[in-house]
């Protein structure tokens, strides 16, 4: 039943059928200006005055490439580029906003790919240097041989978390985790 009531749950979040908050609006705060953001507000910076007048103050080659490339995208009234985040969580979130997937959404991706990448591999070095016989020494001194395959299988990582999560191996037994002697935390139904 509980793994019925975290489908639902998780289902309804995502296809958005949850109340969002609303803490703005004009009957809050009737003495302040609106804070919302309008992408129409946002013109290309090569035809922004103030992005111009920036750019006809650059003195070296890096700084005119730079701004050749930033005039291609979209800049705000003080003459600075500025990022669109879509709302991508939302259904269809990411159909709402085509073209800036390069601001945030792609460079997000990238960062969590390397980040379990990273950190997947340097769980498998430990698993396999905890199984040598002098597993302080390898924590302490890299082997090489070690780091080679668990960087191999820290690529993998989406796939071998999933798997892993699955049969409970990812997931230490109750049995081994200590807990403190005033409380018998064995009866919590977890």
């Amino acid at each position: 039943m509980r793994r019925l009531f975290a489908i639902l749950l998780s289902a309804f979040l995502i296809v958005g059928l949850a109340s969002s908050a609303n803490a703005a609006g004009p009957e809050l705060n009737p003495d302040r200006e609106s804070t919302a953001f309008e992408a129409s507000a946002l013109t290309t910076c090569s035809e922004n005055a103030r992005f111009q007048e920036r750019a006809s103050a650059a003195s070296t080659p890096q700084e005119v490439a730079r701004f050749e490339r930033y005039g291609k995208v979209l800049c705000g009234d003080d003459g600075l580029p500025h990022l669109i985040i879509a709302p991508t969580i939302e259904p269809f979130g990411a159909l709402y906003m085509r073209g800036y997937e390069g601001n945030v959404l792609i460079p997000a991706h990238i960062f969590v790919g390397v980040c379990g990448i990273i950190g997947w591999a340097g769980r498998e070095y430990l698993i396999a240097a905890r199984a040598t016989k002098n597993a302080a020494e390898n924590e302490i001194f890299i082997d090489l041989d070690l780091l080679k395959t668990a960087l191999i299988k820290g690529a993998q990582w989406p796939f071998m978390a999933n798997s892993q999560g699955r049969n409970g191996g990812l997931r230490e037994s109750n049995k081994n985790i200590t807990t403190s002697p005033e409380s018998d935390y064995s009866k919590v139904p977890f």
